[in-house]
């Protein structure tokens, strides 16, 4: 039977499975030693060790499954749509953003570029999203494109608002992700809208927009729906040329 409902993705899939094994053989391989032999401290370190990877895995795996959509929909908010716009989402992994944008565009659409990596999201694919685009009614105002979010393949001023969520973290160097926010300047209208989620990165994030002449460019507070924890930083590109 096909799968009926869409599915946005484990984020760091083989980060969390990896220490959900690693947590249940500490914890039950800590208590195996301590019934071989005298309780010894490496027994309560393997058994912390345990602990905390399972800590840490649980909270990624709610955040996945549910605290992401509370995220995105704050950041959605956050533009005020009206419905016409032609909205990008840098990074759209499964769809996350990109079908959520696209539902509040009745009379506009919403674009996704990938690279789809194996690594960040389990079964990540333009396939996959879609999929979830089509089960989620929304398929015929999304448009997705195989690419790097450092030389988007879109021209100038071509679209009204970009998205992106835990995704620019993900280009390794420093230069690269000033290149990202570069290229989302140039593709935004005049007076078109970024915002950007990420669990660091922030005040580079923020310096390159005002270097590329954004304005109104700000950094939100700590949001506990995710983990990590992240900041959303948004900017307006001015109506005019600076």
């Amino acid at each position: 039977m096909s799968r009926q409902t869409p599915d946005y993705g484990l984020d760091a899939g083989l980060a969390v499975y990896a220490m959900f094994i690693l947590g249940f053989a500490g914890v039950i391989g800590g208590f195996v030693l301590a019934h071989w032999h005298a309780r010894h401290a490496v027994d309560y370190a393997i058994q912390i060790f345990g602990f905390c990877c399972l800590i840490l895995a649980s909270l990624m795996f709610a955040s996945s499954r549910v605290g992401k959509f509370h995220a995105r929909d704050r950041l959605l908010a956050r533009l005020k749509l009206r419905g016409d716009e032609a909205v990008l989402d840098v990074g759209c992994g499964h769809g996350l953003l990109l079908i959520a944008a696209a539902k509040l565009l009745p009379r506009g659409h919403a674009v996704g570029i990938d690279l789809w990596s194996q690594l960040h999201q389990y079964d990540n694919s333009r396939e996959a999203t879609l999929r979830n685009a089509e089960l989620e009614g929304v398929a015929q105002r999304v448009r997705v494109h195989d690419g790097d979010m450092r030389k988007l393949p879109f021209a100038d001023r071509s679209f009204d608002a970009t998205v992106a969520h835990f995704a620019i973290h993900n280009v390794r160097d420093a230069e690269g992700r000033r290149e990202a926010i570069r290229e989302i300047v140039r593709t935004l209208n005049p007076g078109g809208q970024v915002a950007i989620s990420d669990l660091h990165g922030a005040d580079l994030y923020a310096d390159e927009l005002r270097k590329s002449n954004m304005i109104d460019v700000e950094i939100s507070g700590l949001s506990f729906w995710t983990f990590p924890p992240a900041r959303t930083v948004t900017a307006r590109k001015p109506s005019q040329p600076a």
